[in-house]
């Protein structure tokens, strides 16, 4: 009879754009020593709806619903083999005044009870890395100004409210840094999830 393998661990690496969610998600997967599958929520994306044009709200509401639905099935795929998976992507504690279809947007990866680790950069940060970065100005992964400050006011400091969650400010973090306390902070979630189950 085949050993039962540890489901894996799922991590949500979010934050508002700009706050280097994608490449602090591919470089921190490369380097641990646990096996860790990274998910690219905005490649998916892209990948889903390649050669459209601007889309309406409606269709930018659809996009982010269907990634965020396949993002979250392949995590579940992922730890059920035993592997760590770490999704990238853009996600803010509901409100009560959200749409019914964007609450259950991640109900899927909420089954996974996943840790989120929140990347927050401040807004002069983000603005910074926009002016230096010629995609963000131009061409497909263009993003203004004023989608960079909208993104800030977002609720992403409720996070702080959920036990299985951590908010860094990264604003003065080199990218090893930035590796570092991500790494930190996933620990730290599980010891603390540990003690409270042998608590029970």
């Amino acid at each position: 009879m085949s050993e039962v393998k540890q489901r894996g661990q799922a991590i949500l690496l979010t934050g508002p754009p700009l706050a280097g969610k994608t490449s602090t998600a591919m470089k921190w997967a490369e380097q641990r020593p646990r096996t860790t599958a990274p998910i690219d929520w905005d490649e998916l994306r892209s990948v889903l709806f390649r050669g459209q044009g601007v889309q309406s709200a409606t269709d930018v509401s659809l996009q982010y619903r269907f990634a965020a639905k396949i993002a979250s099935a392949t995590a579940a795929h992922i730890t059920a083999s035993g592997i760590d998976c770490v999704i990238a992507g853009p996600r803010v504690p509901a409100s009560p005044t959200d749409p019914p279809e964007w609450v259950s947007v991640w109900d899927d990866l909420d089954q996974l009870d996943p840790i989120t680790i929140v990347l927050l950069p401040s807004l002069e940060a983000r603005l910074e890395r926009r002016r230096m970065d010629t995609n963000r100005l131009h061409g497909r992964g263009a993003i203004t100004e004023e989608q960079v400050r909208e993104s800030h006011r977002w609720a992403w400091q409720a996070w702080a409210e959920n036990p299985r969650a951590a908010v860094l400010d990264t604003t003065d973090m080199t990218r090893e840094d930035v590796l570092s306390a991500v790494e930190r902070a996933v620990l730290d979630i599980l010891t603390r999830s540990r003690v409270r189950q042998s608590g029970q």
